[in-house]
Formats: C-alpha cells, sequence, structure tokens
C-alpha cells in the first residue's frame, strides 16, 4: 500500500501464533539417554543477566583487518586417537582426565540446537557436531556435557565461558568473523562446519506466498504509524550490525537470542528478522505464517567450532578439533557430517562446507 508521502508502506501484520513459541528450559544435560553425564552431574548454565536490547556494553571501537583461510588453519595431523599420547598439561590432557568435553550451546535455535521434550536432551545439528568433537576425543559416545551460552553477553556468552574454563569448545551457529579472531578478547575458530546465507523473514503476503522484499528494499519503507520498519537480529551479531549500517538505528530491532524476534515479530514488533538461513529455516517449521523472502542471499556466513585463544601459549584443542571436523566431513557413514545434516535439517546437503577466500570482517 501506498502512504500520504508516496512511498510504499508496509503492513505488520499479528496473530496468535498458530503454534506457540515452546518456551526453552535454562537446563542442558549430557549426551547419554539419562540426564546425568559420564561425571554423574548435570551441568546447569546460569541464565543470561541483564540482556537486552542495549544490555550488553559496546566493545570498545575495534577495526579488523582482513583475514583468509590461515585464520582458521590450524591443524594436527595424524589425528591422535583415545589412546595416543597428548601434551601433558594441555586442554586435551585435562578433557581426558576429566573424562568429558563440556560443550557450550544455545537452546533457542529449532534444528541446531534446542531441547523438544524439555527432557535435558538438547538435540540439533550443532549439538550432533560437538557429540562428534567428544567421540573423537574418548573414542566413544557419552562423554560430554553441555552447557548454554549466549551470544555477546559479557559473562555468559562464548569469550567469557571458554576464557573462564567453564567451557571446553562452543557450537553454536557462530560466524566466523576476522573481529572475534582479533579483538580484544579474541577466539579461536575452526574452519567452517557449515555454511549459512544472511536472509530476510517476513510474514506471507496477502496472497499467501513468500514476500520478494530484501533487507536494503525495506529502507524508507514505514509501518502504519508512519516510523521505519524495524527488522529483528540477536543482539551484537553480525547480522544486527548490518541492519543497522542499511537502515540505521531506527530500523534496527535487537533480541537477546534468534528465538525472541520470532515472537517479537508473530506479535507486530517487527516488520521483519534478518540473520542466517539456518535460524530462519528453524522459525519456518515453527510457524507457517512465516517465509523466508524470495530476495538473493545478501553474503554467506561460515559457522566455526569455537575454541579459547588463551592469554599466552597455545590451544591443542583448536587444532584438534580441525583435523577431527575434516575426518568428519569426509565421513559417509552414518556419523557423518552429510548423516548428521540430513537427520538434523530435514534435507540432503547441496554441498560440503566451503573454506572461504576471505572470511567476513564482522564485528
Amino acid at each position: 500500500m501506498t502512504g500520504t508521502d508516496g512511498k510504499r508502506t508496509i503492513r505488520v501484520r499479528t496473530w496468535a501464533a498458530a503454534a506457540a513459541v515452546a518456551a526453552v528450559g535454562l537446563t542442558a544435560a549430557c549426551s547419554t539417554s539419562s540426564s546425568k553425564g559420564a561425571s554423574g552431574s548435570v551441568m546447569v548454565p546460569r541464565a543470561g543477566q541483564g540482556i537486552g536490547p542495549g544490555g550488553v556494553p559496546s566493545a570498545a571501537p575495534f577495526t579488523p583487518k582482513p583475514c583468509g583461510p590461515e585464520a582458521t588453519a590450524a591443524t594436527v595431523n595424524p589425528l591422535p586417537g583415545p589412546n595416543d599420547q597428548v601434551a601433558p598439561g594441555g586442554t586435551l590432557d585435562k578433557i581426558r582426565k576429566r573424562g568429558f568435553l563440556i560443550a557450550g550451546i544455545d537452546l533457542n535455535t529449532e534444528l541446531f540446537g534446542y531441547d523438544p521434550k524439555h527432557d535435558n536432551n538438547p538435540q540439533g545439528f550443532d549439538v550432533d557436531i560437538a557429540r562428534a568433537m567428544a567421540r573423537a576425543i574418548f573414542g566413544s559416545d557419552g562423554h560430554i556435557q553441555f552447557r548454554v551460552v549466549t551470544l555477546g553477553d559479557p559473562k555468559t556468552g562464548e569469550y567469557a565461558q571458554l576464557h573462564a574454563g567453564n567451557v571446553d569448545l562452543v557450537v553454536q551457529t557462530t560466524t566466523i568473523t576476522c573481529a572475534r579472531m582479533q579483538s580484544p578478547t579474541p577466539m579461536n575458530f575452526s574452519n567452517p562446519y557449515y555454511t549459512a546465507e544472511l536472509k530476510l523473514l517476513m510474514p506471507l503476503g496477502d496472497d499467501g506466498k513468500a514476500q520478494s522484499a530484501s533487507l536494503a528494499g525495506l529502507k524508507g519503507v514505514k509501518t502504519a504509524d508512519g516510523s521505519q520498519v524495524k527488522v529483528c537480529a540477536t543482539l551484537k551479531s553480525t547480522s544486527a550490525a548490518q541492519i543497522e549500517q542499511v537502515l540505521g538505528k531506527a530500523g534496527t530491532f535487537a533480541a537477546p537470542n534468534a528465538l525472541d524476534c520470532l515472537a517479537d515479530l508473530q506479535q507486530g514488533l517487527v516488520g521483519a528478522i534478518y540473520t542466517d538461513d539456518a535460524l530462519l529455516r528453524g522459525m519456518e517449521s515453527q510457524d507457517p505464517h512465516v517465509k523466508m523472502t524470495t530476495a538473493p542471499p545478501e553474503e554467506e556466513q561460515p559457522y566455526g567450532i569455537v575454541t579459547n585463544h588463551p592469554d599466552s601459549g597455545t590451544n591443542d584443542l583448536t587444532p584438534f578439533v580441525n583435523a577431527a571436523l575434516a575426518n568428519l566431513i569426509q565421513d559417509s557413514g552414518p556419523n557423518g557430517w552429510r548423516s548428521l545434516f540430513a537427520n538434523d535439517l530435514g534435507s540432503h546437503p547441496t554441498s560440503l562446507p566451503q573454506i572461504p577466500q576471505h572470511y567476513p570482517l564482522g564485528s
């Protein structure tokens, strides 16, 4: 429709969600059939504190330098088996002596990390990738516990949890960016285990089909009250920074978790969600009234497994993860990357994860 200023306006719908957004439990447990892990205890994550739009302080000004494949190329060859010797006192040695890997995950991302039955048995592609890393370390299943981490939060975020030793690695649909590897609070990344694309999710059009809008196409588009339409993304995410760059602060709506964006869209607080198609696929599976737009993807977002970047020395888990991931991607069996992708995401992959010539600069 057209407003009095002659510009195309957007009709923001609200609806009673056909399938209410599931409340996500804050407890995560191990990968065995019991809710207790190899250590006999359940890792109970802390809830995010003070999370919300503006709830996380802005990082100090930092300009990342372009980075390429060398930034994530750490590897070890051959991959040490569960009975092979590893460096004493290193991260791998500590994990082995503990008896289980502690993996940071998200429980708010349908298909990637969630707890559908609320029984402390997290499921999804990220969860299975983490389990595969534990299997590579110990040679069998059941040696893993999970802790929920929150993107960008100073207390429960990836950097804070890794640096404090609360988790050994994080698999949480985290985009590999030069900024995250070079900043004053740096993290190590594996090579990509999944390549996502930035897309826009909106309510179905009046014809019941997916809309065609792009992020840039929403610039200047007004809601019924005459304000710039807002687009939602996860707080401190690369997509939130891109929304602000294209639409300005007036068009940016930052939420604590990706799933919160779906609730905000359902309530009419925002007109669209802009994030990785991996997250949007899960939202589509939860609500039949929303669909990714038909506009071409904005850019690719390579996901990596995050490990700690120590203040001094090296983290021998980082090259181990890369070697284990390479084996997983090459494995065509029931526990290989292709099978995990098909089982968790409901479709067969059309390509394997690609190491880009240049990683996103990010923020």
